[in-house]
């Protein structure tokens, strides 16, 4: 079943088939290898590096197992492992052409441009029509400049694989950085007619356009980049610039909005806009984008220099000169040959983050065309609510509970197979009773049909609780207090009852309405209303006290880690998440919302691993967290 699911590119799925064959079988290397490929068909290349370890573990000799770690260590940035992964396998099977290419891959990521090509010379050896080698020796030729010699080995991948996209694109690529716009148009056109939907392509076509001075028709591409990638900064940046160019402000000024939207850290945005702002006479705007720069990049000469003559036209006098002076400064601490901005990053390289400042977003993707890759998946970003105790169904037409996450413990087993409970079942999940396509499963007439009264007042309470009569259904739970079997778990629906009161409060005070500041003005700083924080006092107070009784609940951590989590106490959420794995090591949700919160934490190795986790027990949302934000 995992195979199929690898083969319909259903990925998230074939990992959870996959886990039960493991389960079955856990010294068979077979389902840990397959599941190590859907993981890194996943871009979760931390978990299938886990997966080839362990096959190789079971199976020491199994090549392909070496030769995927070996891609996956290269993809994570671990070349010393990766290089070491190809020769392990190429000792084991020196005749594969592709041990020999993955391995003069990772030496061109290396720049060892000479000892890669001597990898694909080896690939050709072997076999003399690989487009592959061809491809990347074509790659590498081009880096060391050898333009003539990288050409001919493009045509001779496309030679050998006429239908090659990547050999055409490449070689359009090189044709476009040889001055020879018409071929490489030929070559984008061609690529085109196989891959339409493809925003690389697009791009490079655009901007042969623009070099051939087709300004309109490399718009025209550009906008079909951000049609197919609307995350795509770097193609919202060439837009602006174009039409900044052709003085179109407004359009210009909404694309590099746009672009600080995506790259929030990136200096040529703000650095750019603040041109665009002194060009339409808005100092204020201007200014404050400069001052954004310095604050990312304080060493950047042409935002100190571009501030003095803001602040001058401003009629600050004093503060243009201190800017003026500044620029200066930093001028005569570098060499008279390296007055230009690159040479500044690398003087200052140990103090910046250089992917942060400089580089635009720009994957380049093909996208999930058939709607299956989760990591291609657009998602708000955001931890997995509350666990409350409600009902599911396991009847397929009321409601399928094997798509819905839920978890049970033995009190709850013991409930549920004693009681008759309609078909419905009681279990830990998490709900958002505010969803438009809520649909609940219980009624008046399922609770009174239930004979013990302490679960018809149970039932009662999360029924009040999907309606929204809190105080009813805290009033249900509270009657259970002193209950032996269902004190804990109206204790939970109490706490987690409480936190959203918390949260209802303020949205009447627009607590979501986001903070304007206007720069063309100086706002009377006690006309600015602090925003409030939801009082998650109750709620805390209510879990700290179950807790007392019940410290091995992972539903209880967890639910506590969610509420520190909201009050920025990261540091608590992140040991109360901690708790609740120890208890519960399947808990999907625990692993994906400590991961987020060590990413803001800015621990993205610890994060990145138990987004890999939270992605292997059936958390889609985890890939395309991981994408977004570590395999670009």
């Amino acid at each position: 079943m995992g195979r199929i699911d690898l083969s319909e590119e259903d990925y998230s799925k074939a990992i959870q088939n996959f886990n039960m064959a493991i389960v079955a079988k856990p010294n068979d290397f077979e389902g840990y290898f397959l599941r190590g490929i859907a993981k890194y068909s996943l871009n979760d290349f931390t978990g299938a590096v886990k997966d080839f370890t362990k096959t190789l573990e079971i199976h020491p000799l199994y090549v392909r197992a070496y030769h995927y770690r070996g891609i996956s260590n290269d993809r994570l940035g671990n070349y010393a492992d990766a290089k070491k992964d190809y020769n392990q396998a190429i000792k084991l099977d020196p005749y594969d052409p592709e041990l020999h290419i993955a391995l003069g891959s990772t030496k061109l990521h290396l720049n060892e441009y000479l000892d890669a090509v001597a990898s694909f010379d080896t690939a050709l050896i072997i076999n003399p029509s690989n487009a592959n080698a061809y491809i990347n020796r074509g790659v590498a030729k081009r880096f060391m400049n050898q333009l003539d010699e990288a050409l001919e080995d493009l045509n001779k991948a496309v030679y050998y694989d006429f239908f090659n996209i990547e050999a055409i694109v490449r070689r359009g690529i090189i044709q476009m950085e040889r001055e020879q716009y018409q071929e490489a148009l030929v070559d984008f056109n061609n690529a085109l007619k196989m891959d339409g939907d493809n925003p690389l392509i697009f791009f490079n076509r655009g901007t042969v356009h623009l070099n051939m001075g087709d300004t309109l028709s490399a718009l025209k591409d550009y906008e079909r980049v951000n049609n197919l990638d609307e995350r795509n900064a770097l193609t919202y940046f060439n837009r602006a610039i174009i039409y900044s160019l052709l003085k179109e402000d407004d359009i210009a000024m909404a694309l590099f909005d746009k672009v600080i939207e995506i790259n929030p850290d990136n200096i040529y945005g703000y650095f750019n806009r603040g041109i665009l702002y002194y060009k339409m006479n808005e100092l204020d705007y201007a200014e404050a984008d400069f001052t954004k720069v310095i604050e990312l990049f304080p060493d950047y000469i042409d935002a100190w220099v571009n501030r003095s003559v803001v602040r001058h036209d401003k009629g600050d006098i004093e503060g243009a000169e201190s800017d003026r002076y500044k620029s200066m400064e930093i001028i005569n601490m570098i060499s008279e040959d390296e007055k230009n901005v690159d040479s500044l990053y690398k003087v200052y390289s140990s103090s910046i983050d250089h992917d942060k400042i400089i580089a635009f977003e720009s994957d380049f993707s093909n996208g999930d065309r058939g709607g299956k890759l989760a990591q291609y998946s657009s998602i708000d970003i955001k931890p997995f609510n509350n666990f409350i105790v409600a009902v599911v169904s396991f009847d397929a037409d009321k409601d399928d509970a094997h798509n819905t996450r839920y978890y049970l413990d033995a009190s709850l087993s013991h409930i549920n197979e004693n009681k008759k409970l309609n078909g419905l079942s009681l279990v830990y999940k998490h709900v958002d009773f505010f969803d438009d396509g809520y649909q609940s499963l219980l009624n008046d007439s399922i609770v009174e049909a239930v004979g013990d009264k302490r679960l018809v007042t149970f039932l009662n309470g999360v029924l009040n609780y999907e309606i929204h009569n809190y105080q009813h259904s805290e009033d249900n739970f509270r009657t259970l207090a002193d209950d032996d079997v269902f004190e804990i778990y109206s204790a939970i629906n109490i706490a987690s009852l409480q936190k959203e009161k918390a949260e209802l409060v303020l949205y009447s005070q627009d607590y979501n309405d986001p903070i304007m500041i206007n720069y063309k003005k100086n706002p009377d700083k006690n006309t600015i209303k602090k925003q409030e924080r939801p009082d998650y006092n109750q709620a805390l107070e209510t879990l700290t006290a179950v807790l007392e009784k019940n410290r091995s609940n992972p539903f209880i951590w967890y639910n506590l880690g969610n509420l520190h989590l909201q009050m920025q106490d990261f540091h608590k959420a992140v040991d109360d998440y901690t708790e609740a794995i120890k208890y519960e090591k399947n808990l999907a949700e625990a692993y994906y919302n400590r991961g987020l919160t060590l990413l803001y934490l800015g621990e993205k190795e610890l994060a990145n691993s138990d987004l890999s986790k939270a992605g292997e027990l059936g958390i889609k949302e985890a890939y395309a967290v991981m994408k977004r934000f570590y395999n670009k």
